[in-house]
């Protein structure tokens, strides 16, 4: 088995070379990815958090596991040379993480694919989205900042009027008028793909059960447009008021990884409450005994 791991390793290696060095590369330059470099960090985590779980004798179970292994790597393969041929990358990268999948499969059998199967999918967080997907996402979510945005400024700002066009939130305050715009970096995107991730991880790291599980991963869309509404309105706020130097560079910055510690506590706030919704007890006695 061991062979087999190391021979194995080295042939995705070397066929996978050019998407891992792409997948860095994104990672480095691209901040909406820049969470690439936790996402593998994470999964190697979960398993040593279950290592307890971890089997030890390996039993392949028969040629059933090895040859249902040996046909998703077939298919990885394939989807691999399907990216090349219409230069998709995406269908690359993704055959890499389906590839680790047969691979685990058809060398340590079922036990050990059920054991380590969420840290192998979890890499999927770490694969950038398509540019058509990931332009028809940020739009709907820039309309969104700004519609919100709009309605906030204009509320809690006396004699502003506030009115969200588009991804534009036009404004008049003091006799001036004025534009903000929900660019593509702040449309939300960047925090929907973190926060999902983050999400998935708090629902999975620990034992609890599948319908907690679902609740949390539902939970993930709208407390990342929370986090983004509230991000863009505080950055409108400041625009508004003069404070424009926090409001862009390092200070923005922070403020979107402050909305990461919201989220956080949005969950943790979450899981506290399913885990207390219910809670299990021993059936009372009966004082008269039995008949």
């Amino acid at each position: 088995m061991t062979v087999q791991l190391v021979v194995l390793a080295g042939l995705l290696g070397w066929q996978y070379f050019y998407v891992l060095r792409r997948l860095v590369y994104i990672w480095q330059n691209d901040g909406d990815w820049s969470h690439g470099f936790i996402i593998p960090l994470f999964s190697l985590y979960y398993l040593y958090m279950h290592r307890d779980r971890m089997p030890l004798d390996l039993p392949r179970g028969g040629a059933g596991p090895a040859a249902i292994g040996a046909a998703v790597i077939a298919g990885s393969f394939g989807l691999f040379a399907a990216g090349w041929i219409w230069h998709f990358e995406y269908f690359k990268a993704i055959s890499l993480v389906t590839t680790l999948a047969g691979v685990l499969l058809m060398v340590c059998g079922w036990p050990m694919t059920r054991w380590a199967w969420f840290a192998v999918a979890f890499l999927v967080f770490a694969i950038p989205v398509p540019v058509p997907i990931y332009v028809q996402l940020t739009m709907p979510l820039r309309v969104i900042a700004a519609q919100v945005s709009a309605a906030l400024l204009q509320g809690f700002i006396p004699d502003m009027i506030a009115q969200g066009q588009g991804a534009l939130v036009e404004y008049i305050y003091n006799g001036r008028p004025g534009t903000l715009d929900i660019e593509q970096a702040c449309s939300g995107i960047r925090l929907m793909m973190t926060m999902m991730a983050l999400g998935v991880a708090m629902a999975f790291v620990s034992d609890r059960p599948l319908w907690q599980r679902l609740v949390m991963i539902l939970c993930c869309v709208p407390i990342a447009i929370f986090c983004n509404i509230v991000r863009v309105t505080t950055t409108g706020f400041l625009v508004v008021l003069g404070y424009q130097d926090l409001a862009r560079g390092f200070w923005h910055t922070m403020l979107g990884m402050a909305m990461l510690f919201v989220a956080f506590g949005l969950y943790g706030g979450i899981s506290y409450v399913m885990t207390h919704l219910f809670i299990e007890g021993e059936p009372a006695a009966s004082e008269g005994g039995t008949l």
